[in-house]
């Protein structure tokens, strides 16, 4: 809601000189342009010392009044005094209150300023209330007319001046309500012995009467002249307040108690009514006025009624006009240009999308708050349009210099980590390849993750793309890159086929490694072996087959590491269990883990340090590319693992951790969902168990939900190992340390 400046006591708007001037006071100008919400104007005229003043101070609400009230015969308002208040009934309207010169002072003896008083009240006010005393006879209406004289005139010229017709509505609607109240009306209300309102009254008073002599006719063209000039007419009467004489000389100060009654109700009633049924100015047919254009027009009101100077007024409502319609397309501009900057962008579509919706936008508000004017509504939005597309220029512009400038570090500081390696003879070697493409991936992932960067993100990308690309091209490739894989999506996690697909189409980076193997450990008779042959027939598409053998109840039957593929990439190994897993046990399996072991051979858990240190010199020889090794500890869902078991099996599945880069994973067969020994390898901090029942010589009939288990078993090692490909740098590395260990571990046993 707009703001209404504070007022404690009524202001002088227009000032009434000693030479009967009438001038603008610019205090009460800089009010009224600070209201931005409509007036409902109620300005009071009429015959000095009437009692105008008080009517008002009623309307005000406020006890003591806001108008001064005198009790001497002479003439207490000079001019017109004004008084701005929040509208009792009518939300988000100002409502205006304006007390004038009283009419007929003798001691001012100047008629025509009268006129210009009641004709300056006229043109700012929604409702002009004409105060007078006594009956409605031939007299009082020819006061009203001759101060009229002045206000018909700036009529009649206003409507010739717009130079087209108004509808007689127009004319009605942009007249002021014209409220006549009687004061000290004694006479019963009847005509013809019949009982009248007041509003039937002051129709009967303004109705033409059969004459024929020129006075008469004169007579009748007064009435025809006040209503033709007021169409929409009230009339109020009001007795004497009280017959105390002294009383009624400071009735501002009389409580209402010691007042008569009636007198009461009616001044009530006509506060609701004027509250109630007075609207805001119009200036013109839709146009309502607020405060500020009060205040621009004020000048050109004065010089209307002083000057008849019609034409200066017009103008004045032109260019109040213009200015209005012009700071609503610049308030549009401005509100474009503001969404438009707080918008990123990352595609020339989207900012022009952008641009679109919004001017739209502005052209429909415009529109809604169009002020009507010589300038066709067509030619304003022309107008906005066009600016609103300059605008639009020079922010793409700005987008653009600024994107191109992110853009432009970013790919110069990429470009000069790829130069460098590249100066460093990093890519044109063995292996190099894969190098590249890595720091390539990376680069481009930087490039992506890099935030706003703009409208010529793309545009960039493009040159980042090629740039690489023709770095890639001259880089020899001695060694394959890797095969473009197939990628999961959401929900196959739940479809054999595109698991299957997964798994048979993964590659290891070219050069890196020479194949994946999946080692597999555990204890005797634990089902490693029916492990090894469920993952094959999951992924064989055929008949089950006792590939590994199965071992007996009490026993088992691998005494070999062996090896079963599972693609042309990635491999099972089936080992020999052990009983418990002592020093000797746990050194052997490490020497697996580490490529340190052979194959096909028997596992003999009871080395010699020197058997121990001789494979160790044998196998680092070996220029062979190395394994990369899945670690895979294999128990019964049904073990009941002793607390001594627990530790020993946490510590090595730790180290297994450090040796391999890989989290072992954890498969308890026989596949009891609800087996304490998930709980514990789960507080070992092993994240990967998997409860599964093994397909068997005795049950190997094929079972959806059974293949799923071990294809996202197999997948979740696949993403293991991708995971640890990230994070390896220096495999040969890890193989001196792998070595070291094993040796000082051979010498402790």
């Amino acid at each position: 809601m707009a703001l209404i400046p504070t007022m404690d006591n009524s202001i002088c708007l227009i000032e009434n000189s000693t030479d009967n001037r009438l001038v603008v006071n610019e205090n009460a100008q800089k009010i009224l342009a600070q209201i931005t919400q409509p007036l409902v104007v109620v300005s009071i005229v009429g015959p000095y010392r009437t009692g105008k003043s008080y009517l008002l101070n009623k309307l005000s609400g406020r006890q003591k009044g806001v108008f001064s009230v005198d009790s001497t015969i002479k003439a207490n308002t000079k001019g017109i005094w004004m008084w701005c208040m929040p509208h009792p009934i009518k939300c988000d309207h100002t409502l205006v209150l304006l007390d004038t010169e009283g009419l007929g002072d003798p001691g001012k003896g100047d008629k025509d300023n009268d006129c210009m008083i009641m004709s300056l009240a006229m043109l700012m006010s929604s409702a002009v209330i004409y105060n007078s005393s006594g009956v409605i006879n031939q007299d009082a209406l020819e006061k009203v007319n001759s101060t009229l004289n002045v206000y018909i005139e700036i009529v009649h010229k206003a409507s010739v001046q717009k130079m087209k017709a108004q509808s007689q509505e127009d004319k009605d609607n942009m007249a002021p309500l014209f409220v006549w109240v009687i004061r000290d009306f004694t006479l019963k209300s009847d005509l013809d012995g019949h009982s009248v309102t007041a509003d039937e009254y002051l129709e009967n008073c303004l109705k033409n009467v059969p004459v024929k002599t020129p006075r008469g006719q004169r007579q009748n063209e007064i009435r025809r002249t006040i209503r033709a000039h007021f169409p929409k007419r009230k009339c109020f009467y009001f007795g004497f307040p009280s017959g105390d004489k002294e009383l009624l000389r400071s009735m501002s100060q009389v409580p209402e108690s010691d007042l008569v009654p009636e007198f009461v109700r009616k001044a009530e009633d006509f506060c609701k009514f004027i509250l109630q049924e007075v609207s805001a100015k119009r200036l013109r047919e839709d146009r309502i006025m607020t405060g500020s254009d009060l205040s621009q027009l004020l000048k050109s009101y004065v010089d209307s009624v002083t000057k008849c100077d019609i034409a200066h007024l017009e103008r004045s409502m032109s260019n109040m006009t213009l200015e209005k319609n012009q700071s609503s397309i610049r308030r549009s501009t401005e509100s474009y240009e503001n969404k438009m900057k707080a918008q990123q962008f990352n595609t020339e579509e989207e900012f022009q999308r952008l641009h679109e919706s919004l001017l739209e936008e502005a052209l429909r508000e415009f529109e809604k708050n169009y002020v009507p004017h010589e300038k066709s509504q067509a030619e304003y939005l022309h107008q906005l349009e066009k600016d609103l597309k300059e605008k639009r220029g020079e922010l793409w512009k700005i987008c653009e210099d600024f994107s191109q400038k992110k853009c432009e570090d970013l790919l110069k500081k990429l470009k000069c980590d790829i130069d460098q390696a590249l100066k460093e003879n990093k890519y044109h070697v063995s292996g190099g390849y894969d190098a590249f493409v890595k720091d390539k991936d990376n680069a481009i992932k930087m490039y992506n993750e890099q935030t706003d960067k703009g409208v010529k993100a793309q545009e960039f990308f493009k040159k980042l793309s090629d740039y690489l690309e023709g770095i890639g091209n001259t880089i020899p490739k001695t060694v394959q890159a890797a095969k473009k894989r197939k990628q999961l999506k959401k929900g196959d996690s739940q479809d054999c086929d595109q698991l299957s697909d997964y798994f048979q189409d993964y590659q290891l980076p070219a050069g890196r490694f020479n194949r994946l193997l999946i080692q597999l450990f555990g204890y005797i008779g634990h089902g490693k072996s029916s492990f090894v042959n469920s993952c094959v027939y999951t992924l064989s598409c055929g008949k089950f087959q006792d590939l590994a053998g199965e071992g007996i109840s009490n026993g088992g039957k691998t005494m070999e590491r062996r090896v079963y593929e599972l693609t042309n990439t990635i491999s099972i190994v089936d080992n020999r269990g052990f009983a418990m897993l002592g020093n000797a046990e746990a050194w052997e399996i490490y020497a697996q883990l580490c490529n340190f072991a052979p194959f096909n051979e028997k596992v003999k858990w009871n080395k010699s340090f020197q058997e121990r240190n001789d494979g160790l010199i044998r196998k680092m020889m070996e220029s062979k590319t190395p394994d990369l090794i899945v670690p895979v500890f294999v128990c019964s869902s049904e073990h009941n693992l002793s607390d001594a078991e627990s530790s020993s099996i946490k510590m090595f599945l730790r180290k297994a951790h450090q040796l391999t880069g890989i989290q072992p994973f954890v498969v308890l067969t026989k596949g009891r969902k609800d087996s304490e020994l998930r709980t514990k390898f789960a507080q070992m901090g092993i994240e990967n168990v998997l409860p599964i029942e093994n397909y068997i010589i005795s049950d190997h009939f094929s079972d959806r939900h059974k293949h799923l288990k071990f294809l996202n078993f197999l997948k979740d090692i696949l993403q293991a190992v991708d995971f640890h490909l990230k994070e390896i740098d220096n495999f040969e590395t890890q193989r001196y340390e792998c070595m070291s260990f094993l040796m000082q571990t051979a010498n402790n046993i």
